[in-house]
């Protein structure tokens, strides 16, 4: 019951299409002036417009899959129901990658993020033709490249972190990379033991999330 209880927390929260937000969190995070606005109110702009690209558009198309009957549920465990979410999102995420790429405001940092994220999503929906990979495990494997990726652009490995009146901590970076590696661990367990998911369909996810962040990296790099 509990590992039940664990296994469907982490998949929702954890959810791919989350997955590109959280790393503009991690990188805001780690360098909060990477942006290059000035005013907060247009900075708080930018990031919903991301938000709804990313996720809010998606999900208000896939509340309306679940409102035609065409979606049973969020996660998408059946290949054939994945098919429209996908094109969905991956007609989103080009359209935000398209417009971020030529703004001066957002770092070529998180262009490069978006990119991958595109480029699993139209890899994930060419093997979802033939075998049912795990997309909760591309998303992690994304999010573990992102943090390498932040680990390597960055001179420092340090940063602050203010948490109001508990005070201001330092951080490494191995300490987030860490992390990152365990929550995907967990979400890949979590989908093992929830779905039908082959340890083939768990893998191949990691590796088509990594690979294609790391294939974005290099070539807008």
């Amino acid at each position: 019951m509990l590992m039940k209880l664990v296994s469907t927390v982490f998949s929702y929260i954890f959810h791919p299409i989350f997955m590109l937000m959280y790393s503009l969190g991690l990188l805001l995070l780690v360098n909060p002036y990477i942006f290059s606005i000035e005013d907060p109110k247009a900075k708080l702009i930018l990031i919903f417009s991301i938000g709804m690209l990313s996720v809010g558009f998606p999900l208000i198309g896939i509340a309306i899959l679940k409102f035609l009957g065409l979606a049973d549920d969020f996660n998408f465990d059946d290949r054939k129901a994945r098919v429209i979410p996908l094109l969905i999102s991956s007609i989103f995420y080009l359209w935000l990658f398209v417009n971020i790429k030529s703004n001066n405001y957002i770092p070529m940092l998180f262009s490069s993020i978006t990119f991958g994220a595109t480029i699993s999503i139209f890899i994930s929906f060419f093997i979802n033709n033939f075998s049912k990979i795990s997309l909760h495990t591309v998303g992690m494997g994304g999010l573990i490249a992102v943090v390498l990726l932040f680990k390597m652009s960055f001179d420092y490995q340090d940063f602050i972190v203010s948490a109001g009146s508990l005070g201001r901590f330092k951080i490494h970076m191995n300490f987030i990379v860490l992390a990152v590696i365990i929550i995907a661990g967990i979400v890949g367990s979590a989908r093992k033991y929830m779905t039908n998911h082959s340890y083939q369909d768990i893998y191949g996810g990691y590796l088509v999330g990594f690979i294609s962040q790391v294939v974005a990296y290099r070539i807008l790099f």
